[in-house]
């Protein structure tokens, strides 16, 4: 993610373009990129980035998306950029809206798909034919979802089983919502089965036409007179499945995994299944990137004298000796007890250590006997009778 370029970047344009200056900006960009026209080597790559960044900023939603939260936003929402070429051809009229221009009569006609078929090296592709082959997958098949772990769990890493309803193409009738009975379809009324709808208008350069897909079949060219009886006319069924999904360990809070093939399907098209993971917070420790950090109360006394104390780490606990006269607020490092990762061989180390903060905590009860032993050693500790000395001394000479 980090080598992406930003996508205003990509298409030139500043933070504040209009829609007009992005689609102005692609249209330049993509054709002077299209791997058919352009034969650098890194053409095609320039022409991916390019498709991939009008998909997000042509599109008002997933532009928000971007602008609050930048790529990782739109990767917890499973955007993918899709093919860059279905994102051309769709622009410059191959998909729906494209325009066809009318100079005084049918054999005049031109469909800038067709052109750019030509100049492309594909060939063009009639309206009708387009428009009656076209699959239309009725929902998204990418899924999203969110898992609770433990702060533990996040530091070790774990396991959980996911079940969810994920959709399918209907067994009954393929995906097509349609009954198999002879009738159940008639050509649409309204695109006399093409599939469009074409407006014509004139300007001062002739008849321009615009095709639009036909919303009553929605392009394919028929009306269903009888839905598919199991379906009754969805195209898909739903059932519960339960995946595993694996939880690396070292993982943050509100990062997202990606299970590949595990989304919605619809005939041969399968999503994949992207989980948020929200990681609780912990009463004992902090997570501050690999670092974990932890308070450990301990009696004053015990600061004083020394000794053995229990620090806990995700892992356990872990015995320590604690110096003579330990101050409060005092930080001990634990090596490699903090998160754990994968060693890198750039950087070396790659695991955490834990900072154990100690902290005085309110003494003990103590019997009558160890409070006079205490008593017995204040009075014969030299530093305080040197601190009351220096006073009882400054107060005389003050009178």
């Amino acid at each position: 993610m980090a080598n992406k370029r930003d996508y205003y970047e990509v298409l030139g344009i500043s933070k504040d373009a209009s829609e007009q200056d992005i689609k102005k900006a692609f249209r330049r960009l993509a054709m002077q990129y299209h791997p058919d026209r352009n034969k650098a080597p890194d053409a095609e790559e320039k022409f991916k980035e390019i498709n991939e960044a009008y998909a997000v900023l042509s599109d008002k939603d997933k532009r928000a998306t971007y602008d609050r939260f930048g790529f990782e936003g739109l990767n917890q929402q499973g955007f993918s950029a899709g093919n860059p070429f279905d994102i051309f051809n769709e622009f410059f009229g191959r998909g729906q809206g494209g325009m066809k221009f009318s100079f005084g009569g049918d054999d005049n006609d031109f469909d800038l798909g067709d052109i750019l078929g030509g100049l492309f090296g594909g060939p063009g592709r009639k309206r009708s034919s387009r428009r009656a082959n076209q699959e239309v997958i009725p929902y998204e098949l990418n899924v999203q979802t969110e898992v609770d772990i433990d702060f533990l769990e996040s530091v070790q890493g774990c396991k959980r089983d996911i079940t969810l309803k994920i959709k399918s193409a209907c067994e009954e009738c393929g995906g097509s919502g349609v009954s198999k009975d002879a009738d159940a379809q008639a050509t649409c009324p309204h695109c006399k089965g093409s599939g469009v709808l074409i407006q014509s208008r004139r300007t001062p350069f002739g008849v321009m036409q615009s095709q639009t897909t036909c919303p009553y079949c929605n392009g394919t060219g028929k009306i269903v007179k009888k839905p598919c009886p199991k379906c009754k006319g969805k195209k898909y069924s739903e059932a519960l499945k339960t995946f595993e999904l694996e939880i690396d360990p070292g993982i943050e809070s509100g990062q997202v995994v990606r299970i590949e093939g595990k989304g919605h399907s619809f005939k041969n098209y399968t999503g994949d299944l992207y989980v948020r993971i929200n990681v609780k917070p912990s009463r004992i420790f902090k997570r501050q990137n690999n670092l974990i950090y932890t308070e450990v109360l301990i009696d004053p006394l015990k600061a004083i004298v020394g000794g053995q104390i229990e620090i806990p780490t995700p892992y356990g606990f872990k015995t320590i000796k604690l110096d003579e006269g330990t101050p409060d607020g005092h930080q001990i490092t634990i090596s490699d007890a903090g998160i754990k990762k994968a060693k890198s061989k750039l950087f070396g180390k790659a695991n955490g250590d834990l900072i154990a903060i100690i902290r005085y905590a309110n003494p003990n009860t103590y019997s009558k006997d160890e409070l006079k032993i205490l008593n017995k050693i204040l009075e014969d500790n030299n530093n305080n009778n040197q601190v009351d000395n220096y006073y009882k001394q400054a107060h005389k000479e003050v009178k």
